[in-house]
Protein backbone atom coordinates (compact mmCIF):
# COMPACT_ATOMS: atom_id res chain seq x y z
CA UNK A 1 0.00 0.00 0.00
CA UNK A 2 1.26 3.19 -0.87
CA UNK A 3 0.35 5.84 1.51
CA UNK A 4 1.59 9.65 1.36
CA UNK A 5 1.04 11.56 5.01
CA UNK A 6 0.66 15.15 4.67
CA UNK A 7 1.47 16.88 7.62
CA UNK A 8 0.46 20.14 9.42
CA UNK A 9 3.34 22.11 7.86
CA UNK A 10 1.45 21.34 4.35
CA UNK A 11 -1.85 21.87 6.35
CA UNK A 12 -1.68 25.19 6.96
CA UNK A 13 -3.77 27.50 4.37
CA UNK A 14 -5.33 27.24 0.76
CA UNK A 15 -1.34 27.80 -0.03
CA UNK A 16 0.21 25.05 1.51
CA UNK A 17 -2.70 22.80 0.70
CA UNK A 18 -2.18 23.65 -3.03
CA UNK A 19 0.67 22.95 -3.08
CA UNK A 20 0.10 19.18 -0.93
CA UNK A 21 -2.47 19.07 -3.93
CA UNK A 22 -0.26 19.04 -6.52
CA UNK A 23 2.05 16.29 -5.06
CA UNK A 24 -0.89 13.91 -4.60
CA UNK A 25 -1.86 14.67 -7.92
CA UNK A 26 1.31 13.86 -9.37
CA UNK A 27 1.81 10.34 -7.67
CA UNK A 28 -1.73 9.90 -7.18
CA UNK A 29 -1.47 6.61 -10.06
CA UNK A 30 1.05 5.01 -7.27
CA UNK A 31 -0.66 6.00 -4.44
CA UNK A 32 -3.77 4.63 -2.32
CA UNK A 33 -3.87 6.66 0.83
CA UNK A 34 -3.75 9.71 1.92
CA UNK A 35 -3.56 11.26 5.44
CA UNK A 36 -4.06 14.45 6.79
CA UNK A 37 -3.84 16.95 9.73
CA UNK A 38 -6.30 19.29 10.62
CA UNK A 39 -5.95 23.02 8.92
CA UNK A 40 -3.94 25.43 10.81
CA UNK A 41 -5.14 25.87 14.31
CA UNK A 42 -8.01 23.99 13.92
CA UNK A 43 -7.67 21.67 16.90
CA UNK A 44 -6.27 24.23 18.61
CA UNK A 45 -9.80 26.44 18.14
CA UNK A 46 -11.74 23.37 18.76
CA UNK A 47 -10.61 22.88 21.94
CA UNK A 48 -11.41 26.24 23.30
CA UNK A 49 -15.03 25.85 21.98
CA UNK A 50 -15.30 22.46 23.77
CA UNK A 51 -13.70 24.52 27.03
CA UNK A 52 -17.10 27.02 26.56
CA UNK A 53 -19.75 24.76 26.15
CA UNK A 54 -18.45 23.22 29.30
CA UNK A 55 -18.21 26.05 31.45
CA UNK A 56 -21.71 26.58 30.67
CA UNK A 57 -20.96 29.76 27.77
CA UNK A 58 -22.82 27.88 24.54
CA UNK A 59 -23.11 30.83 22.95
CA UNK A 60 -19.64 31.35 22.82
CA UNK A 61 -19.02 28.01 21.69
CA UNK A 62 -21.02 28.13 19.23
CA UNK A 63 -19.17 31.22 18.09
CA UNK A 64 -16.03 29.56 17.62
CA UNK A 65 -17.68 26.58 15.60
CA UNK A 66 -19.13 29.19 13.29
CA UNK A 67 -16.27 30.78 12.73
CA UNK A 68 -14.09 27.27 12.32
CA UNK A 69 -16.99 26.54 10.12
CA UNK A 70 -16.55 29.43 7.92
CA UNK A 71 -12.89 29.61 7.36
CA UNK A 72 -13.60 25.74 6.18
CA UNK A 73 -15.72 26.88 3.73
CA UNK A 74 -13.34 29.66 2.22
CA UNK A 75 -10.72 27.01 2.03
CA UNK A 76 -12.63 24.64 0.62
CA UNK A 77 -14.07 27.20 -1.95
CA UNK A 78 -10.43 28.21 -2.98
CA UNK A 79 -9.31 24.36 -3.34
CA UNK A 80 -12.29 23.25 -5.27
CA UNK A 81 -14.14 23.89 -8.89
CA UNK A 82 -18.06 24.81 -9.59
CA UNK A 83 -18.03 20.79 -10.70
CA UNK A 84 -17.70 19.62 -6.35
CA UNK A 85 -18.33 22.84 -4.51
CA UNK A 86 -21.48 22.16 -3.62
CA UNK A 87 -21.00 18.66 -2.92
CA UNK A 88 -18.29 20.03 -0.87
CA UNK A 89 -19.97 22.90 1.06
CA UNK A 90 -22.70 20.09 1.83
CA UNK A 91 -20.24 17.59 3.48
CA UNK A 92 -18.56 20.25 5.26
CA UNK A 93 -22.10 21.61 6.30
CA UNK A 94 -23.08 18.24 7.34
CA UNK A 95 -19.91 17.81 9.97
CA UNK A 96 -20.26 21.25 11.69
CA UNK A 97 -24.02 20.17 12.16
CA UNK A 98 -22.82 17.10 14.24
CA UNK A 99 -20.64 19.76 15.76
CA UNK A 100 -22.95 21.70 17.06
CA UNK A 101 -24.86 18.75 18.08
CA UNK A 102 -22.00 17.63 19.85
CA UNK A 103 -21.74 20.92 21.67
CA UNK A 104 -24.76 21.19 23.13
CA UNK A 105 -24.17 17.64 24.69
CA UNK A 106 -21.00 19.51 26.38
CA UNK A 107 -22.95 22.14 27.87
CA UNK A 108 -25.79 19.94 28.86
CA UNK A 109 -23.51 17.52 30.72
CA UNK A 110 -21.38 20.55 32.25
CA UNK A 111 -17.69 18.66 31.27
CA UNK A 112 -15.46 17.53 28.62
CA UNK A 113 -14.25 14.08 29.26
CA UNK A 114 -10.78 13.25 27.22
CA UNK A 115 -13.39 10.64 24.96
CA UNK A 116 -15.64 13.66 24.31
CA UNK A 117 -12.19 16.12 23.40
CA UNK A 118 -11.28 13.53 21.35
CA UNK A 119 -14.13 13.60 19.33
CA UNK A 120 -14.42 16.86 19.44
CA UNK A 121 -10.83 17.16 17.96
CA UNK A 122 -11.39 14.71 15.16
CA UNK A 123 -14.06 16.94 13.15
CA UNK A 124 -10.35 18.90 12.61
CA UNK A 125 -9.10 16.09 10.68
CA UNK A 126 -12.33 14.96 9.34
CA UNK A 127 -13.41 18.07 7.88
CA UNK A 128 -9.69 18.12 6.37
CA UNK A 129 -10.16 14.74 4.80
CA UNK A 130 -13.29 15.72 3.40
CA UNK A 131 -11.64 18.93 1.34
CA UNK A 132 -8.81 17.24 0.53
CA UNK A 133 -10.33 14.08 -1.25
CA UNK A 134 -13.27 17.33 -2.64
CA UNK A 135 -10.16 19.09 -4.31
CA UNK A 136 -8.44 16.43 -6.08
CA UNK A 137 -12.00 15.37 -7.56
CA UNK A 138 -11.75 18.97 -8.58
CA UNK A 139 -7.85 18.06 -10.30
CA UNK A 140 -9.79 14.95 -11.81
CA UNK A 141 -8.35 12.30 -9.38
CA UNK A 142 -10.89 9.82 -8.48
CA UNK A 143 -10.96 10.27 -4.43
CA UNK A 144 -13.04 9.62 -1.25
CA UNK A 145 -12.91 10.94 2.22
CA UNK A 146 -13.70 7.71 4.68
CA UNK A 147 -14.34 10.19 8.28
CA UNK A 148 -15.35 7.34 10.19
CA UNK A 149 -17.50 9.17 12.98
CA UNK A 150 -18.24 5.98 14.73
CA UNK A 151 -14.71 4.85 14.94
CA UNK A 152 -13.74 7.74 17.07
CA UNK A 153 -16.82 6.91 19.72
CA UNK A 154 -16.20 3.14 19.60
CA UNK A 155 -12.76 3.95 21.34
CA UNK A 156 -14.94 4.94 24.71
CA UNK A 157 -13.06 2.33 27.14
CA UNK A 158 -17.10 1.77 28.25
CA UNK A 159 -17.87 -0.11 24.61
CA UNK A 160 -17.96 -2.95 24.51
CA UNK A 161 -14.63 -5.10 22.96
CA UNK A 162 -16.88 -7.15 20.17
CA UNK A 163 -18.57 -3.51 19.33
CA UNK A 164 -15.00 -1.83 18.79
CA UNK A 165 -13.88 -4.84 16.54
CA UNK A 166 -17.05 -4.30 14.54
CA UNK A 167 -16.65 -0.85 14.04
CA UNK A 168 -12.67 -1.33 13.26
CA UNK A 169 -13.92 -4.00 10.52
CA UNK A 170 -17.05 -1.76 9.08
CA UNK A 171 -14.26 0.73 8.54
CA UNK A 172 -11.57 -1.63 7.03
CA UNK A 173 -14.20 -2.66 4.76
CA UNK A 174 -15.14 0.75 3.73
CA UNK A 175 -11.53 1.67 3.11
CA UNK A 176 -11.07 -1.36 0.96
CA UNK A 177 -13.98 -1.38 -1.14
CA UNK A 178 -12.70 1.67 -2.17
CA UNK A 179 -9.77 1.10 -2.57
CA UNK A 180 -10.40 -1.88 -4.93
CA UNK A 181 -12.46 0.27 -6.76
CA UNK A 182 -9.06 2.04 -8.07
CA UNK A 183 -10.33 5.38 -5.64
CA UNK A 184 -7.84 7.28 -3.78
CA UNK A 185 -9.02 7.05 -0.21
CA UNK A 186 -8.21 10.33 2.09
CA UNK A 187 -8.54 9.50 5.71
CA UNK A 188 -7.81 11.52 9.23
CA UNK A 189 -4.23 10.93 10.06
CA UNK A 190 -5.48 9.54 13.12
CA UNK A 191 -7.30 6.76 12.24
CA UNK A 192 -3.98 5.37 9.95
CA UNK A 193 -3.51 2.44 12.59
CA UNK A 194 -7.03 0.80 11.52
CA UNK A 195 -5.30 0.61 7.60
CA UNK A 196 -3.89 -2.62 7.42
CA UNK A 197 -1.02 -2.57 5.62
CA UNK A 198 -1.61 -4.96 2.34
Amino acid sequence: MAILELKSGEMQDEETIAGALERVSKESSRLTLVTVEAIGATERHLGKAGDQAAGQDLVLASTLAEGIRTFHTQVAEQLTSDAVRSQTQHLISGLFEELSQLLQGIHLIGELSPQGRAVLLSYGERTSAVIVAQALKARDVRAESVAARLLYLSQNPSIPEKVKKRTAADFRREVSDLLDSGTLVVIPASLRSYVPET
